[in-house]
């Protein structure tokens, strides 16, 4: 059971680096616009702006013009990470099934060839015409790797394979959801952030504006 738990914990960990995020935002400008948090896949926390000029304060070089300029890559960076994850979940929602039934089968297949059993199937010809065969498993079976790879293997280490594969579909899915409902907490943050420092803006030029009319 240890080797089995120390497997699994690999897995998740491997499928989290997959989903790493952390090098996206390793150069964001103007690091007062994050809360310095991040969650496991390095994805950052956006900073509310409470007070624009405290914001600006504590920035370097900070002016409103830099400021929104930082903010608005950050949300570029948001959004093209939230579509990544989107076309992710897809892919895992699209996979979990397909690797589900196949792990099925070579169970079935396993369980015929240990009955010394055969077996009538249907397998697909062409779209819509599929041709019939009896089957004798012989305890072997090959799975698709991808990249046009095909490996044979013995029935539990197929299965065992497909047991993996199946629970890193699921994890990366897991995490995905975890992470874009974050992203769009994020977002929505950023672009109410980046109103308030636009409203800032607008009634500090008016306010000069005002000054300069009541001085002329």
């Amino acid at each position: 059971e240890a080797k089995g738990d120390d497997v699994t914990d690999a897995l998740d960990a491997g499928a989290a680096a997959t989903e790493d995020a952390s090098k996206q935002f390793a150069n964001i400008r103007m690091a007062t616009i994050l809360s310095g948090e991040k969650n496991p896949r390095g994805i950052p926390y956006v900073a509310f702006v409470e007070s624009v000029e405290e914001t600006l304060a504590t920035t370097t070089d900070g002016t409103v013009e830099k400021l929104i300029g930082a903010m608005n890559e950050l949300h570029q960076k948001m959004k093209i990470l939230e579509g990544h994850k989107e076309r992710t979940k897809i892919s895992m929602k699209q996979k979990i099934p397909e690797i589900a039934r196949t792990l099925q089968l070579v169970k079935h297949l396993k369980a015929k060839h240990d009955a010394d059993e055969t077996f009538k199937s249907h397998y697909s010809l062409s779209e819509m015409l599929y041709g019939r065969a009896e089957v004798t498993p012989d305890g072997t079976v090959c799975l698709w790797l991808g990249a046009n790879v095909m490996v044979e293997y013995p029935y539990d280490e197929a299965i065992d394979i497909l047991e993996l594969s199946l629970k890193n579909a699921k994890t990366r899915r897991d995490i995905c959801d975890a992470d874009l409902d974050m992203i769009r907490d994020q977002v929505i943050t950023v672009e109410v952030n980046m109103a308030r420092v636009f409203n800032y803006d607008v009634k500090r030029r008016k306010a000069e504006g005002g000054k300069k009319e009541i001085e002329a």
